[in-house]
């Protein structure tokens, strides 16, 4: 009984915790200009977000995305001024429903192919010998009789 007890306990306890943890909180301006400047690919970095950044030219862009946020823009907004200028390329994830964004689907094509492939051979590899008959089995013991045991 107080092992059941303690399991209830335990799963209220787990319940609580997920429902404060999924309760919305209100963002600040700086997680959200931080949030909006690790979506958006530096310019002049390799592989850097904006907010990773050290360079000058990530600098101003963060300044952009804090001086928007300021001003009310949306995070659409913001995203849909910084796509006029420099295209969908400078967002780090490319947008899900973009036709150039299919080609993140082209590694998993592969591999779904390649099993395909592999299974039909698979499918298709000879036959598993057929039982031996009785004149193979009686001439196998024949000769199994006929070896010296060591």
């Amino acid at each position: 009984m107080t092992a059941r007890i303690a399991i209830l306990i335990g799963l209220l306890a787990v319940a609580v915790a997920v429902a404060v943890a999924a309760v919305p909180r209100a963002e600040s301006p700086a997680d959200r200009v931080a949030r909006l400047s690790s979506e958006l690919r530096c310019p002049v970095c390799q592989g850097l977000s904006v907010e990773d950044s050290p360079s000058d030219t990530a600098r101003q862009m963060r300044q952009l995305v804090a001086q928007r946020v300021q001003q009310g823009w949306t995070d659409d907004q913001i995203r849909a001024e910084f796509r006029a200028a420099y295209g969908d390329w400078i967002f780090l994830a490319p947008p899900l429903f973009d036709p150039r964004g299919a080609i993140w689907l082209v590694p998993l094509a592969v591999v779904v192919a390649g099993s395909a492939i592999v299974a039909v051979r698979m499918r298709r590899a000879a036959p598993p010998p057929a039982a031996p008959t009785e004149a193979q089995l009686a001439l196998l013991r024949e000769r199994a009789l006929e070896e010296p045991a060591e």
